[in-house]
This record gives C-alpha cells, structure tokens and sequence, in this order.
C-alpha cells in the first residue's frame, strides 16, 4: 500500500494498513472553496490551492448513471464541503444515500478512498 500527501508530494512503502489514514483536500486562498484532487478552483479558476488534512468524516450522497466499473462508488460528502467518489466498506444492503462513513483506508493517487460505515443498518432497512 503507498500512502501519499500533497504536502512534499512523496510515496511511502507500508506493507500493513494505515492507521489513522489521512485525506488532504484543497481549498482555494481566493474564494475559500473546498475542492478534491484538482489543479484549478471550481469556482473562481484561481491555481492557488493549500492543501488540508480532512477529519475523514462524511454522508453518502445519491449517485446517477453508474455504469457497470462503478457499481462500488459512491459520492461522499465530507464535512469540509468537497465531494469524493469512495469505495464503501459494508453490507451492501446498509450502503445508501444520507448513512454517515469514516475514512477507512489512506488516499492514493489514482485509486480511490475506502470509507466505512458509521452505523449499522439493519436488513429491513429500520432504523
């Protein structure tokens, strides 16, 4: 497994799973917008974005036209504001839009995160 970070841009070789895995975002120094994996602002276009460390914590959103490759992806909304595409780490069953995650496996460039379910769902779907 490599773990990366934006802030010297270098991989590591770990042969065991990350502990406290970490996700970096950007945000913009003009408009202040919150942004995943991007060398442009979405919003203003302005190249100067800082990375930040995420709290790995989100809400799966509602996905549209998933094809085949991307039955396990799921948009994730973090707390930060920004939106990641996460493989979800669950009972197929409990994976559905509005359940809270946490970040489960270190962000690699390329390959995305993996975040778990925060709360169980039970199989009839009753909370």
């Amino acid at each position: 497994m490599f773990h990366t970070g934006f802030r010297n841009g270098t991989a590591t070789r770990t042969d065991e799973p990350v502990a406290g895995s970490e996700l970096y975002f950007q945000r913009c120094q003009w408009c202040q917008t919150t942004t995943f994996q991007r060398l442009l602002c979405p919003t203003c276009g302005a190249t100067e974005l800082t990375p930040e460390l995420s709290t790995g914590e989100g809400i799966v959103s509602v996905r549209r036209g998933v094809s085949a490759a991307e039955a396990d992806l799921w948009p994730v909304h973090m707390t930060e504001g920004f939106v990641v595409r996460c493989r979800v780490d669950g009972p197929l069953h409990a994976v559905r839009p509005g359940v809270r995650v946490k970040l489960a496996a270190a962000s690699v460039p390329g390959v995305e995160p993996v975040v778990r379910l925060c709360e169980e769902v039970p199989l009839d779907g009753w909370i």
